[in-house]
């Protein structure tokens, strides 16, 4: 296989070139950039940071669709960890371009004839735009802007080594072109002048010259380079082109090395100490010992890389404590041999109240060299004084804990500390940011991480104190919050108590409590209290209220739903964030949330204790939030395609807002964030205001496809449950209601048929007495499901006409849907293959006005099994790759683990084992993540007969068997017969002949068990499985 990028992006096989989507030609140009990629750096290069919500889905669709279409025994693209890169059998073009090009460079000092050869060979294989045909975001126009440039710098390289080697024909007309087409690039425009020259054309060389200088300065107000001044000298003085010295090329292979290279030992004439000026070193000793920060340490290095394009600032902010001149300290001494004119410091804490500006600067100029009398009186002109003796200097200046005046007041005149030309750079750290700083980075500092913060204790308190008792380390970095100061003021009442032990420690930390003023991290609290009194009213009220909150982390909305005002809340949370009270929390498939930092939520918690704050605990903030998430939920509800169960009905005093398309594009998103936070509110509120603790567990079941803890809902499903005893409709709906969400759950997410069953028939008639038809059809049609799956034919079908019934009493399009899919469902599963496609059909048709739906995707993939099953590949393969592409668009993560799976069956029905084996392979991962019993077993048995058709026959026998166990655990014994089915294919594949009539045997005991609620006799089963 070959791929093209140096042009137009092209995929080509021993068939011919391979037909591609734009994003297809994308994904493969990026890996064949980048070697190895990763679903972020691909939603940057193919949709330009605004990917579709289920990226991992699309791309997962893509790099199917590009096997697919390739259709090659060796796959094109390989799954490699959590990323994709090129099979090894895919030739790159810019593989073969690096190749020649490394070679002719290789060759170019000596027999740069030789060389030529190899760079017209590269150059051979880049003659146009690169990557025509991908799409055209930034990402892409910045790679296809370095390769255009690479390869005009390697064009400028040939024609060096023409030169060199005497190569003249035709070299003087192919430079004028690119002269006349790169005006600007002063590499061609020499090349051209030596060109002239070696051919007899000295004046007209000069010319040139004076062309491209008037053209440099009056169009972009610059002198000549250096390498053009060179060309000119050599022409004036007819220096042969041959015998030019050859420029020194580093490991980049640029012409650009260092004059200087050698002489490390001499001290540059510029340098103070060689004019005999101080070359202050004011920086206090490094922290010892120092843990963590790495991640924060590695940007101020690569912000320092930046040194030569101009002065560089790093703001350091964060919570007092956090070690933010710990860290500036740091980076200050591991920076030291960037600046060999000297370091600058001032601590902003050594003085109450901040020191102005102006007498820092005075304080500065003595140690640059200015004698005290010669100092300005004028603050403008000590502060021009400072900034003319550092510029042409390479200094760093540390401004720590700028507090007081300077961010006050004096904010705006910061500025005069910091050096304003290149080779300088200045950290600055504050508790809040600093206005005025033009900083190119700012590095906000959080909580150690738990392993950093038990690194530092135990260097602070060493080893023989930790093995005195190794667990409670943990204890004190919980305690304290992960915070380092915390952690070094506990650890220095250690050192002054050799009696006390880490557990005592530990013990005395938790009795006296976040809100003593004597313990050991008391200083802390006091500069706490200052940063809380500092907060105008409104947001320290908004900070008293999230301490008390259920949940660790909220969303932005929270602040103005407990506040009551979008707008305060908003204002209220920038405080926050500027005064470092609360972080960030940042994970993939999220919305963006904040959560209050441990120290400070106690310290809160204390102050409402001491009477210092008002306790949200006795006020109605809660409340009002969770009446903002029930109103909020409802909202995204309401179009919501993943609905199976009819959304809870709002209490009439709430009012929805209403959510643009775009935040509805988001709706899996949102639950998947705020399910934790509704159901610790709901517990919260069981007590006093069950009918919004229902609502909220109800809206959390709904949106369960983007939430992960079940656990946690079932347990706070059974709490509210309990509190739901009161004989007022609201109660009654309620806890019938959650019967009916939890019966679901039992079904969709764990395969826990027989109980589904019984808590859907028990849901059924109560809301049916409480006029509650589209929920009781709902309940009729999760018990249809959970007959099925236990193999019960006529209870399934009962149940179906049951809800059938109710859902004649409603509107709602979708529940009718739904009861033709368990009708084809139950035909699918009794080889009724034509009555099952007619009801699949039926849904299709019945949901054609809302297409973009999980029950339409679902009617759709069911529609594909059982095409495949009557040997119909053609359909099946379109209807479950339409299926697969509905699923991934309304990001329905765990049907679409069931859409993999029956694209893996009809991968193996079209003889692609392999391909069948990746998709069984994702859809099993998937399925065990998720805790998905069901879905487990079927996957795995899917991949086991990818096995078996791959030859890999203990491996499929292994599979097989899990499986067997699996579905009989789940009381599934149509699966268990199947699954029996194909284990006797394996096992007489393998020539065990007694073990293959064991497992038909067993297969037949399974066929009667399912057939146990029917008069018919157990029959074979035609291929497909259950």
């Amino acid at each position: 296989m070959q791929l093209e990028i140096l042009g137009r992006v092209r995929l080509s096989t021993d068939a011919g070139p391979v037909r591609l989507t734009e994003l297809e030609h994308g994904l493969l140009a990026s890996a064949a950039l980048h070697g190895h990629v990763g679903v972020d750096t691909l939603a940057e290069w193919l949709w330009d940071g605004d990917p579709p919500s289920s990226v991992r889905n699309r791309v997962q669709s893509l790099v199917s669709g590009i096997r697919r279409k390739a259709g090659t025994e060796q796959p094109v693209i390989v799954t490699e960890g959590r990323g994709y890169r090129l099979g090894d059998g895919v030739a790159v073009d810019l593989a073969r371009w690096v190749e020649e090009v490394t070679a002719a460079r290789a060759l170019r000092p000596e027999d740069p004839a030789a060389a030529l050869g190899r760079y017209d060979a590269a150059l051979g294989l880049f003659v146009h735009d690169p990557l025509q045909g991908a799409p055209a975001t930034a990402a892409v126009e910045v790679e296809r802007g370095r390769l255009a440039q690479e390869r005009l710098s390697v064009l400028e390289e040939r024609h060096d080594a023409a030169l060199r080697s005497g190569a003249l024909d035709g070299l003087v007309a192919e430079l004028d072109a690119l002269c006349a087409r790169h005006p600007y690039h002063e590499g061609f425009v020499a090349l051209f002048m030596l060109a002239l020259a070696a051919t007899g054309q000295q004046g007209r060389a000069l010319e040139v010259f004076q062309e491209a200088r008037s053209r440099l300065d009056d169009e972009l107000g610059v002198r000549p380079s250096d390498q053009l001044a060179e060309a000119q000298r050599l022409v004036l003085s007819g220096v042969p082109v041959a015998r030019r010295p050859e420029p020194v090329e580093d490991a980049g292979g640029s012409a650009s090395a260092s004059a200087s290279a050698g002489t490390d030992a001499a001290e540059p004439a510029h340098h103070p100490a060689a004019l005999g000026l101080p070359v202050p070193r004011t920086l206090p000793r490094r922290p010892d010992p120092f843990a963590g920060r790495t991640g924060e340490l590695a940007e101020v290095r690569r912000a320092a890389e930046g040194l030569a394009d101009g002065p560089v600032v790093v703001a350091v902010t964060g919570l007092p404590g956090s070690g933010k001149s710990a860290l500036a300290l740091e980076a200050g001494h591991a920076l030291r041999d960037l600046f060999p004119d000297g370091t600058l410091y001032h601590d902003g804490a050594n003085t109450p109240g901040g020191v102005p500006v102006e007498a820092v600067v005075t304080s500065f100029l003595p140690l640059l060299g200015v004698h005290p009398e010669a100092v300005p009186a004028s603050p403008r002109a000590r502060a021009g004084l400072f900034r003319s003796l550092l510029d042409g200097r390479r200094v760093l200046v540390v401004l720590d804990n700028v507090t007081g005046t300077d961010e006050g007041a004096d904010a705006r005149r910061i500025a005069d500390l910091l050096p304003a030309g290149a080779g300088s750079m200045a950290l600055v750290t504050s508790r809040r940011p600093v206005g005025g700083l033009g900083a190119r980075l700012r590095v906000r500092l959080r909580s150690l991480d738990p392993a950093a913060a038990r690194s530092l204790f135990e260097a602070l308190v060493g080893d023989e104190r930790v093995a005195e008792a190794p667990d409670a380390v943990d204890d004190v970095v919980r305690l304290t919050g992960a915070v380092p100061l915390a952690l070094r003021l506990v650890a220095g009442r250690l050192a002054q108590r050799p009696d006390l032990g880490l557990d005592d420690l530990v013990e005395r930390l938790e009795r006296l409590g976040p809100g003593s003023g004597t313990d050991e991290i008391a200083v802390l609290r006091e500069s706490l209290d200052q940063l809380l009194e500092g907060l105008d009213p409104t947001a320290r009220r908004c900070v008293e209220a999230l301490a008390h909150l259920p949940a660790d982390a909220f969303s932005g909305w929270v602040a103005g739903a407990v506040l009551g005002d979008p707008a305060a809340g908003d204002a209220a949370l920038d405080a926050m964030l500027e005064a470092s009270l609360v972080e960030p929390v940042l994970r993939e498939d999220h919305d963006t949330q904040y959560r209050l930092h441990d120290l400070v939520r106690t310290h809160v918690r204390a102050r409402a204790g001491r009477g210092l704050a008002a306790d949200p605990g006795t006020q109605d903030e809660t409340q009002a939030l969770a009446e903002a998430a029930v109103a909020r939920s409802g909202a995204f509800l309401e179009d919501r395609p993943h609905r199976f169960l009819p959304v809870a009905p709002r209490p009439a005093t709430l009012t929805a807002p209403q959510p643009t398309p775009r935040v509805r594009r988001r709706s899996r998103r949102f639950f998947r964030t705020e399910t934790p936070l509704f159901v610790a509110l709901a517990r919260s509120l069981a007590g006093h205001r069950p009918d919004l603790s229902w609502r909220l567990l109800a809206d959390s079941a709904l949106g369960t496809d983007a939430a992960s803890d079940l656990h946690a809902w079932f347990e706070a499903e059974h709490e509210v449950a309990e509190a739901l005893h009161g004989a007022d409709d609201d109660s009654r709906l309620g806890a019938a209601h959650l019967l009916l969400c939890r019966a679901w759950l039992l079904q969709d997410r764990r395969s826990a048929s027989r109980d589904a069953r019984d808590l859907a028939e028990a849901a059924r008639p109560r809301l049916l007495l409480l006029g509650a038809h589209a929920a009781a059809a709902a309940a009729s049609l999760v018990s249809a499901q959970a007959s099925t799956s236990l193999g019960r034919r006529d209870e399934a079908e009962a149940a179906i006409a049951t809800a059938e019934a109710s859902i004649g009493r409603t509107t709602d399009s979708t529940l009718a849907a739904w009861a033709a899919i368990a009708r084809g469902t139950v035909h699918n599963d009794y080889d009724e293959l034509d009555d099952a496609a007619r009801e699949f059909t039926r849904a299709r048709e019945i949901l054609t006005e809302t297409p973009r739906t999980v029950a339409y995707a679902l009617a759709t993939l069911e529609l594909s099994r059982a095409r495949r099953r009557t040997g119909e590949l053609g359909p099946a393969t379109l209807l479950v790759d339409e299926s697969l592409d509905i699923l991934s668009g309304v990001e329905a993560v765990h049907m679409y683990s069931y859409a993999l799976d029956a694209r893996a069956e009809v991968s193996l029905a079209g003889g692609h084992a392999a391909e069948a084996l990746e998709e069984a392979s994702t859809s099993l991962e998937r399925a065990s993540a998720s805790l998905d019993a069901f879905l487990t077993a079927r996957a795995r048995r899917t991949r086991a007969r990818a096995l078996l058709a791959l030859g890999r026959l203990g491996e499929a026998e292994s599979e097989l068997r899990g499986a067997v166990e699996e579905f009989t655990a789940l009381d599934r014994p149509l699966s268990v017969a199947f699954t029996y089915q194909v284990l006797a294919a394996a096992l007489d594949a393998a020539g065990d002949a007694v073990g293959a009539s064991e497992a038909l045997r067993l297969e037949q005991a399974a066929l009667r068990r399912a057939s146990a609620s029917r008069a018919a006799a157990p029959q074979r089963r035609s291929p497909g499985p259950a």
